[in-house]
């Protein structure tokens, strides 16, 4: 959504955004639906814990409505590996390898998923192994994003972090508003968990960046006057 532009910063450029293809799409409506028929529909409220590390991984979950992220535990702080939307398989991997959970899932927004127990899903899928492409599919592009993740938390300045993620989440999450591309429910702790930065120094680097006219504060909202014209500023500092 960059001003009418193909939006997306270039490739190497990194943030979390959500994913534009989603276990549904690659693993077709059909064993979607088959799978929602095995498991139990939950409600879930802001900052829910749906799946918590280290615990045993005894199911997994179909994200029906809402968004949640996941979280790896970090030194003094907790890092965001990812938001997931409706369409979104999680806990596979520990439920197919018989591994404990790695990773904290929370609800990020109100929702509802299906809650498929693992001795179930493991069943549906020895029935059929055509799935198993779609969950290769899946862990194959979050291994590839963790790897750019890293690459960028070594390789870029945290401005730069900032300015990116600011950017993924325009493309997926942001709504055209008259003053912009606006950018709801998001946090600014969440900003700092998402590109491994302190809070005061993210806040520091927003307000740099409103005193150029590129982003407008509110609670939990970001306003991109232009994207362009952040993905430029930005494209400029490094060169």
């Amino acid at each position: 959504m960059l001003d009418g532009h193909a939006a997306a910063p270039g490739p190497g450029d990194v943030g979390y955004a959500l994913a534009r293809d989603t276990f549904v799409n690659k693993a077709e409506s059909r064993v979607w639906g088959e799978l929602l028929e095995l498991g139990t529909r939950l409600h879930f409220g802001r900052n829910d814990m749906l799946i918590v590390a280290g615990t045993p991984s005894d199911h997994v979950l179909l994200i029906e409505h809402g968004l949640v992220k996941v979280l790896l535990p970090g030194e003094g702080r907790d890092l965001v590996v990812g938001f997931y939307g409706p369409g979104e398989l999680m806990g596979e991997q520990g439920v197919l390898f018989s591994e404990a959970r790695s990773a904290t899932v929370v609800a990020h927004t109100p929702g509802t998923a299906t809650r498929v127990p693992g001795r179930l899903f493991r069943r549906y899928v020895e029935r059929n192994p055509a799935v198993l492409g779609a969950l290769y599919g899946i862990l194959r592009e979050r291994l590839r994003k963790a790897d750019q993740r890293q690459q960028s938390l070594v390789g870029q300045d945290v401005p730069t972090r900032v300015a990116r993620q600011l950017l993924a989440w325009s493309e997926t999450l942001g709504t055209r508003t008259a003053d912009g591309v606006t950018i709801s429910g998001l946090s600014r702790k969440d900003l700092a968990q998402c590109i491994g930065a302190g809070e005061t120094t993210v806040d520091a680097v927003l307000k740099d960046l409103t005193s150029l006219g590129l982003v407008r504060t509110h609670w939990r909202k970001y306003v991109l006057p232009s994207p362009r014209r952040l993905l430029d500023h930005i494209t400029n500092q490094v060169k």
